[in-house]
């Protein structure tokens, strides 16, 4: 293929083809990933694949049956623990459902329904580690980091959980915000910095004795 879909200017920034837009979200964010050589987000190998049915002119890219470049759930989705539909609340007693007020597992921990969520199609979670690449695989010591399109890579929902806080709001984990820089040297407002001087002690000459 001879299209250039993306190019980063030093200057000028980065420049990406019309036809880009009928990207899923998660394979642009993959080619942006790859013209700025970050970390893969997405597999490679989905990404070329769609590219190359831009290429052939073909205005939507293939349906992918990969979980992890799926961006909206079928109605064949089902829950896999309470069989909830896309859409539905789980069942009271379901151990995949997550808390409406602190995103944990919901087991029993508010009284009634008051807490439960909506089924999307994905496993809690799975979205936002798509989003912000948190992937790992087993290896020899144990789960390790890894990119999105290694082998057996699988979502890091430990990461997630560990680097991430739940938003009510939103109803999804989010990303902390970065501490705000304060300026330490930056004098009170209202108030005179003390200036600190250093008194030399006093010497006494006495005439000598004869």
């Amino acid at each position: 293929m001879h299209t250039t879909w993306a190019r980063h200017h030093p200057r000028r920034g980065l420049t990406l083809h019309w036809a880009t837009a009928q990207l899923p979200p998660t394979l642009l964010r993959e080619l942006i990933h790859r013209t700025l050589n970050l970390h893969t987000i997405a597999s490679n190998h989905d990404l070329n694949k769609a590219l190359r049915a831009l290429w052939l002119g073909k205005l939507t890219t293939p349906t992918n049956p990969d979980p992890r470049t799926r961006l909206t759930p079928t109605r064949q989705d089902s829950c896999p623990d309470c069989s909830a539909s896309p859409g539905t609340l789980h069942a009271d007693r379901c151990d995949i459902a997550r808390c409406a007020f602190t995103g944990l597992q919901r087991t029993h921990c508010h009284p009634g329904n008051t807490c439960n969520t909506v089924w999307t199609g994905q496993i809690p979670g799975e979205a936002e580690c798509i989003e912000y690449g948190f992937y790992c695989r087993i290896g020899p010591g144990g789960y390790e980091p890894c990119n999105a399109d290694d082998a057996d890579a699988a979502p890091d929902y430990n990461r997630l959980y560990r680097d991430c806080r739940w938003d009510p709001t939103t109803q999804r984990m989010t990303l902390p915000s970065p501490p705000a820089q304060s300026r330490p040297d930056a004098p009170r407002r209202g108030r005179t910095p003390a200036v600190t001087a250093s008194i030399p002690r006093a010497t006494v000459l006495r005439p000598d004795l004869e």
